[in-house]
């Protein structure tokens, strides 16, 4: 029997690293669980060009938005666990077994990390044109019941959530409006047909600089650079600070050797200057992370976020 397993082992072990040393062959597909416009696209069309450059074959970006990037997900779940297909996913990805009870793949089994690539702090924006001209403002506004709504890319989404834990520690609330992706909860936002959205800073830093947003704060524990007026939800609610983040994952199956190369070819592209000045330049903080910092840090978020989740009585809308 161990001489069985041992042959069992080596057999497996070669196969790793016959299909690493003909990694990759053809297309690689990126699917992106969220519509265009977005964070994690904006990530993805900065890196697709350098990434195929690295990796020596064609990057395609394949966004299938729908269900808080469940959709997206189940596609990934469903693929050959060979290299060929993976996926950038959004911090909501850490959450989505606690929003859906019923999702056709279980995150820590069925995915592995490839690589932490950015994190970036959010943002509390609200419409060019909205009374609220700070955050004491907002607040006021939100004690009173039905009087602020708030965007979201979803039940569950970062920014569902960082919108749920910032009116817990205020002591106050607000009518959680969800869309499908980034780009249509922005348009709605300064449309005006929505109060507010706590966005990632790069979905927003455009649209802040031109005034078509005004920012009333950012979750990061101390100023921005990029807002530096902006003050921090710290200076009024000590301890607050949430980020948002931005990881690449692989069906778990995919042999160690493949995920290797992808995680390293994802820290050079990453740590490029001219791709980490693009990425700064759009309010990312490049981490560039292994994969095993990638897997610690969808687990601490999903421990952290659960708690919010069942004491908030969050569920997919």
């Amino acid at each position: 029997m161990i001489g069985c397993s041992l042959a069992l082992g080596l057999a497996l072990a070669t196969a790793g690293a016959v299909a690493a040393d003909g990694y990759p062959s053809r297309l690689v597909t990126v699917i992106v669980p969220f519509a265009a416009g977005g964070t994690v696209d904006k990530v993805a069309r900065q890196i697709q060009e350098p990434l195929r450059a690295r990796l020596g074959q064609q990057v395609l970006v394949d966004n299938r938005g729908g269900a808080g990037g469940t959709i997206g997900m189940a596609a990934l779940a469903k693929s050959a666990p060979d290299g060929y297909t993976v996926a950038l996913v959004f911090d909501s990805y850490a959450t989505e077994q606690h929003i859906y009870p019923k999702l056709p793949y279980a995150t820590l089994r069925d995915f592995a990390g490839v690589s932490y690539v950015a994190r970036s702090p959010m943002v509390l924006v609200v419409p060019a044109g909205s009374p609220h001209k700070s955050l004491k403002d907002y607040v006021a506004a939100a004690k009173v019941k039905g009087a602020v709504s708030y965007a979201s890319v979803g039940a569950g989404s970062s920014n569902h959530l960082a919108a749920e834990l910032f009116h817990e520690t205020a002591g106050s609330q607000g009518l959680h409006v969800p869309f499908k992706g980034g780009g249509p909860a922005l348009t709605d936002l300064m449309g005006g047909h929505v109060d507010s959205m706590i966005a990632s800073l790069p979905l927003v830093l455009q649209q802040v600089q031109s005034g078509k947003l005004r920012a009333l704060a950012v979750t990061s524990a101390k100023r921005n650079a990029a807002l530096p007026e902006v003050p921090a939800v710290a200076e009024t609610y000590k301890g607050f600070e949430v980020y948002s983040w931005v990881g690449m994952v692989a069906p778990a199956k995919t042999p160690a050797p493949v995920l290797d190369r992808l995680s390293a070819d994802m820290t050079a592209t990453l740590r490029d200057p001219e791709v980490a000045k693009r990425l700064s330049d759009g309010g990312f903080e490049v981490v560039a992370g292994d994969r095993k910092a990638t897997d610690q840090l969808i687990r601490s978020e999903s421990e952290r976020w659960g708690r919010l989740i069942q004491a908030r009585k969050i569920v997919a809308e």
